[in-house]
């Protein structure tokens, strides 16, 4: 059976939300819109006591901003680049451009529609939409931030929401869904997002599943063996001088058993390569936590010297205080739904083509247009 194109239904309200947001960004670009941008971040900041860019640097290293409430455990969604579509905004380069943002936000939107809670994107997370409400892809908000005299440039932007992507991915648990065909070796998805998953033990390489299937131009033998959502979590396609590196045209003219022990081989290395990755990250929020600790005084009491303290109060032995339900109790009190993930080509249903009077038939249906990785609306290589 052979695999559906992006529903209408997800295609429609993709569209929607691209263009809503697009207005709304349009109006923060507007003189008042950044002035009440800039406004609020300064009132945010003050109210922690720090300059506005070390806050919004805060906010995105904050897990509590991504973390799923705790009587939920959605499946998360990722995405990266997107598609032509006529219907959609236009980007940088005035060409109507659809992210898979969208395609993913509609996705998400349905499924809680079925079921409250069971999907979600890093945009609809609270701090996902706090990040996202600054508009820091606009050369104008940053502008009246202060510029590039005070780091408020495109690459910061870019490094803010890589840095939110990453924990964001910290915080995923089960099954993942990514929109995208494979992870360009440019893209947010390939440097922070996958590697994070990978080693994240409540997800792991074999919760990462691809919402579109390999791409359709590809030979038989390279959809067949890596267009596999595992390989394509771990390889790239387009870029021949960097590492993991494979050519999806000349990969059926090897040697079946050779170019299977140079997956494998490849496959060894990305892990090794992303477990070291995660050590060292681990490493330096140990060493983070510690000096904070060292910091605060008075040190705040154990939940085992805050029980003992409650016994000695009432007279009770501490076997007689009222028992925390275990995780596995609350998890049958609050049973916690998640998304299937979808399958889907990359593209969208043909529509029919209007015959005109006196033609001898319709015109031929178009293609489901091809993605050009190297455009996006709302800023380069944002996902």
């Amino acid at each position: 059976m052979s695999v559906q194109p992006i529903p209408e239904d997800i295609e429609v309200l993709a569209v929607r939300l691209a263009n809503e947001e697009a207005e709304r960004a349009a109006v923060a670009r507007s003189a008042k819109g950044r002035r009440e941008i800039v406004q609020r971040l300064r009132t945010e900041a003050a109210a922690q006591g720090l300059p506005v860019k070390e806050y919004i640097e805060a906010l995105t290293k904050d897990p509590k901003g991504v973390t799923p409430s705790q009587d939920t455990a959605p499946t998360s969604a990722f995405w990266s680049y997107g598609i032509d579509h006529p219907d959609a905004p236009t980007n940088r380069w005035n060409e109507n451009f659809l992210d898979n943002r969208y395609i993913a936000e509609a996705w998400s939107t349905l499924q809680n529609d079925r079921q409250e809670g069971s999907a979600r994107t890093l945009e609809t997370t609270e701090g996902g939409r706090r990040l996202n409400a600054m508009y820091l892809w606009e050369a104008e908000v940053l502008t009246a931030l202060g510029g590039a005299d005070k780091g408020f440039t495109e690459d910061w932007t870019r490094e803010c929401w890589a840095t939110i992507s990453e924990t964001y991915a910290t915080e995923a648990k089960g099954p993942v869904v990514v929109f995208a065909q494979y992870a360009d070796t440019r893209s947010i998805l390939y440097n922070r997002e996958l590697p994070t998953l990978h080693t994240n033990t409540d997800v792991g390489l074999e919760n990462i599943h691809f919402a579109y299937e390999a791409p359709q131009p590809w030979p038989k033998e390279t959809r067949t063996e890596v267009g596999t959502d595992s390989a394509r979590a771990q390889l790239q396609f387009n870029e021949p001088t960097m590492a993991h590196y494979v050519d999806p045209k000349t990969y059926p003219d090897q040697d079946p058993t050779a170019r299977k022990a140079a997956l494998e081989s490849e496959f060894a290395s990305v892990t090794a390569e992303r477990n070291e990755r995660a050590a060292g990250k681990k490493a330096e929020q140990t060493a983070a936590k510690t000096t904070e600790a060292e910091q605060t005084e008075p040190a705040e009491p154990t939940k085992q010297t805050a029980q003992t303290a409650q016994a000695e109060q009432t007279g009770k032995p501490m076997s007689e205080a009222k028992p925390q339900p275990t995780v596995e109790a609350k998890e049958q009190d609050n049973p916690k739904p998640s998304a299937s993930v979808p399958l889907w080509q990359l593209g969208f249903t043909p529509k029919p083509v209007a015959i005109e009077p006196g033609s001898p038939g319709p015109a031929a249906s178009p293609a489901p247009p091809a993605p050009d990785l190297q455009k996006q609306s709302t800023g380069p290589g944002l996902g």
